[in-house]
């Protein structure tokens, strides 16, 4: 019976790692540019067969149709997978639980906060791209430039019901990019109305750069200690305070702070010039930085998808197995325990089976088990794994020039960062471990402490008495070891995610007038000279206004 649950899982694992591998290479050719060979990969991985991964499927499916240009597929595929979340968060809420904010691997795909997030760009920017391209009559090309709008409108919706669902103690409170994709479409529509809907989003963005922005690496060398301010902040009762230590921000950020800055008092100058005094009290800068803001608004945007994230691995945790069962609320739970006595059970795994912790003093990130590894440290050892992400570079500053049809430089301006995506997941992974590591730590210690229990009274049944009996000790440890491994298979990490996400988005503007421009992305080699890292093509202006958008998965 055992042999034969056991060549199962082995069974079943290599189905999935199969799975795994065939999904890695469709991240590997997306990230290619190979866009047919990710299609065909991604059907290989059979990921519509498998009802659990529903909206990964969709995610992955909508992104691949997106960057193939294939637009209203992409917004069908993002709608179908919005719709889904809604779904899943009313079966979360009332069957089960906390799992709407953690994935399980032998469970249904719920995503991360920031992947169910990103649908909403996503989804916007498919039909703002479907209504930009002008191959549609007006009216039926004005229905998707509302439906852009809507899906940006979702977006900020999506963000207060998940500060509700967290109690507004989660650092991913909202996203800058949001703000700045939903002020640039209300600004391409041109009505009065819709300006100054962008004008408050830009300051809404001003403010979350300011508040939000140093939690995250890319825009500060000192974030992990501000993050920690930051949560503190958000859970102290009294007003909230935007923490002032641990602020070294970066070049990226400054960028950043100058395009919201000219996007605000360009908006100013043309919408409510009489309020331009104000502005320097309102947003905390110098007359002088004011003065030197360049107040013509511009009329086209750049928006850069860059790079792919970097996919989830797994990482073991090691702890012990009597202090953190002790943890656990269920009182079925703690009667086991007591009834065999933690001590004996303990004293058992370490003398007849040999389990001992691993690594009992440091965990790493996950802060959220510390106090379980005070009382475990000593103790008999489990291990699981947990999701994470490793760290990967740090944007590069790149560049935006444009030149004329002759080739002539006519402006440049730096390609500013508004969300290091991978920074985010990796915080939002960090936020999670400590109930993750308690949930799963304490389910995990459950099932290691029934298992040592059969193979105790395995031993205690086949020893007849004698303390050294070592075919009671093989039979207990095979015993033990047998059920360890169907225990590995349903608690390995949970390492699905929407692979084909962009790692950076950028933003930046010009004021350019009607013609035909080449663009490219370029690095400085010193203050005069331009490095061309990527010709961008051809692109023509007219008389409205324009956001142009490039999918780049790889520089």
């Amino acid at each position: 019976m055992r042999i034969w649950l056991l060549s199962l899982l082995l069974f079943l694992g290599g189905c999935g790692t199969a799975q795994r591998d065939t999904l890695r290479a469709y991240r590997d050719a997306f990230a290619s540019g190979e866009y047919d060979k990710a299609q065909a990969l991604l059907k290989k991985s059979e990921l519509e067969k498998d009802s659990k991964s529903a909206l990964l499927l969709l995610m992955e499916r909508g992104r691949l149709n997106y960057a193939m240009g294939a637009f209203k597929p992409a917004a069908d595929d993002f709608t179908a997978a919005i719709e889904l979340i809604d779904k899943q968060y009313t079966k979360s809420v009332t069957r089960e639980g906390s799992k709407w904010v953690i994935n399980d691997a032998s469970g249904e795909f719920f995503g991360a906060p920031y992947e169910r997030s990103w649908l909403f760009y996503h989804q916007a920017l498919a039909h703002w791209r479907i209504y930009q391209e002008g191959n549609l009559p007006d009216q039926e090309a004005r229905i998707h430039l509302f439906a852009a709008r809507a899906a940006l409108l979702a977006w900020d919706t999506f963000f207060q019901e998940w500060q509700r669902s967290t109690d507004g103690k989660s650092l991913y409170r909202h996203d800058l990019t949001a703000k700045m994709v939903a002020a640039e479409v209300h600004e391409a529509t041109g009505v009065r109305s819709d300006l100054q809907i962008a004008l408050q989003l830009y300051k809404d963005a001003w403010k979350l750069l300011n508040t939000l922005g140093p939690a995250y690496p890319a825009f500060n060398t000192e974030a992990s200690g501000y993050a920690t301010s930051l949560e503190d902040a958000l859970n102290d009762k009294a007003e909230f305070k935007t923490p002032e230590k641990n602020r070294s921000l970066t070049t990226l950020s400054s960028e950043t702070r100058d395009l919201i800055l000219y996007k605000i008092v360009s908006l100013t100058q043309s919408l409510r010039a009489n309020e331009l005094p104000q502005l320097p009290k309102q947003l905390g800068v110098t007359l002088e930085e004011m003065k030197a803001v360049n107040k013509k608004n511009g009329n086209v945007v750049f928006v850069l998808e860059e790079g792919v994230m970097p996919p989830k691995t797994a990482e073991e945790i090691n702890l012990g197995i009597k202090g953190l069962a002790s943890l656990s609320k269920d009182p079925k739970t703690k009667a086991q325990i007591e009834k065999v006595g933690s001590e004996v059970i303990a004293a058992f795994a370490v003398n007849v089976l040999g389990l001992v912790p691993k690594n009992n003093t440091d965990i790493g990130a996950y802060s959220g088990a510390r106090a379980a590894m005070t009382l475990a440290a000593h103790e008999a050892g489990i291990a699981f794994e947990v999701p994470s992400i490793p760290k990967g570079e740090s944007p590069k500053d790149f560049y935006l020039v444009i030149k004329d049809k002759d080739g002539k430089e006519i402006a440049s301006k730096a390609w500013s960062v508004i969300t290091h995506l991978e920074d985010v997941a990796r915080q939002s992974l960090s936020e999670e471990s400590g109930q993750r590591i308690l949930r799963t730590g304490v389910r995990v210690a459950i099932k290691h402490v029934t298992a040592i229990i059969a193979a105790m009274t395995l031993y205690h049944s086949l020893s007849k008495g004698k303390e050294d009996n070592l075919l009671a000790k093989y039979a207990a440890i095979g015993s033990y070891v047998a059920a360890t491994k169907g225990i590995a298979y349903s608690e390995r990490a949970d390492t699905r995610a929407w692979l084909t996400l962009p790692r950076t988005l950028r933003m930046t503007e010009f004021a350019l007038n009607e013609g035909e421009y080449t663009a490219e992305i370029a690095k400085k080699t010193d203050e005069k000279t331009w490095t061309t890292l990527r010709n961008l093509g051809p692109l023509k202006v007219s008389k409205n206004r324009a956001i142009f958008t490039y999918l780049i998965p790889q520089l």
